[in-house]
Formats: C-alpha cells, sequence, structure tokens
C-alpha cells in the first residue's frame, strides 16, 4: 500500500523508526509488573505535537522525525520511547516518580522550544504514574491520554499530570 506509515506486521513505524504502540502496550503491562514485584515507581509521559493536523502531511512526517530524536535523545537510554500515533510519542520512565517524570517532559517541552524547528513544533505532554495515579497498566495509559488532552485544551507547549478523584 503506497504512502502508509505503517507496515502490516511491523512493529516499528516507518517516519520515525520507534516501536509502535502494540509494542508499548505489552512493555507497559510487563513494567508495570516488575514495579509492583520491586515495589519501584513508575512513569508514563505522552507527547503530542501542538496543531499536528493543521500540518501539510510533509510537515506532519518531519515533525514526528525531529520530534522522535528529541524525545530519545533527551531521556535516558534505559527508558522506553514508541509512537503511540498521529503526533503522539509515547514514554515510559522506569523507576520514576511523578516529580521525576513532569521533570523529564519539562526537559523535553523546553528542548523543543530551542530547537530549530520551534517556529513549526511544540510539544505537549501528560504524565501518569504508577503506583499514585493507577496499579493497573491499561488505567495508566487511559488516565495518561486524558491528562495529555487536558494540557492540548489548556494551551501549547504544556504539561498536565493526570488527576484522581
Amino acid at each position: 500500500m503506497r504512502g502508509s506509515n505503517v507496515k502490516v506486521g511491523s512493529i516499528r513505524e516507518n517516519i520515525t523508526g520507534l516501536p509502535d504502540e502494540r509494542i508499548f502496550e505489552v512493555l507497559l503491562e510487563r513494567k508495570v509488573a516488575l514495579a509492583r514485584r520491586t515495589l519501584k515507581p513508575l512513569s508514563i509521559v505522552l507527547f503530542k505535537i501542538d496543531r499536528f493536523t493543521s500540518f501539510a502531511l510533509y510537515l506532519q512526517e518531519q515533525a514526528m522525525r525531529v520530534s522522535s530524536r528529541l524525545v530519545v535523545a533527551t531521556l535516558r537510554d534505559s527508558d522506553t520511547v514508541c509512537h503511540i500515533g498521529p503526533g503522539v510519542i509515547g514514554a515510559i520512565l522506569d523507576e520514576t516518580s511523578e516529580s521525576g517524570a513532569v521533570w523529564a517532559a519539562d526537559r523535553i517541552r523546553r528542548a523543543a522550544l530551542d530547537a530549530p524547528a520551534r517556529d513549526v513544533v511544540s510539544l505537549s505532554a501528560g504524565v501518569a504514574c504508577y503506583p499514585s495515579h493507577s496499579m493497573d497498566a491499561t488505567e495508566l495509559l487511559t488516565l495518561g491520554t486524558a491528562a495529555l488532552e487536558s494540557a492540548l485544551v489548556l494551551g501549547p507547549s504544556r504539561i498536565e499530570v493526570t488527576t484522581i478523584f
């Protein structure tokens, strides 16, 4: 299929070269189980390129390349970074509490603002943490997605942490 971003059966997204959402979900399940067993915190940060859908296709691809490289270069080698969907990059931060996750997300957000493509690309982020927000990987991803959606509504280049009521 010409022009398709993802190959059928592929575990890597073509534009960024990052593992895809299926890998993210499997790894998140395993890493939450490991965090539970070792009594260590774990955080996820979901980044979305602000105004991504307003970009022309070639700009979307370039923005994804630049943003994925930025996230990978800024985080630790032990952290997991995956392509989650159009304009969305997810990171699993092992042994990282809420404050550490916010700090890491802010480093990436600031790096995007300092990058040569800053006039085009800015990132918003949603943060969710084990065990403070959820003890379940699926719910953690849902909460992280909700925090990201909140960040996108509140303005560009914003970081929001999930809230529990």
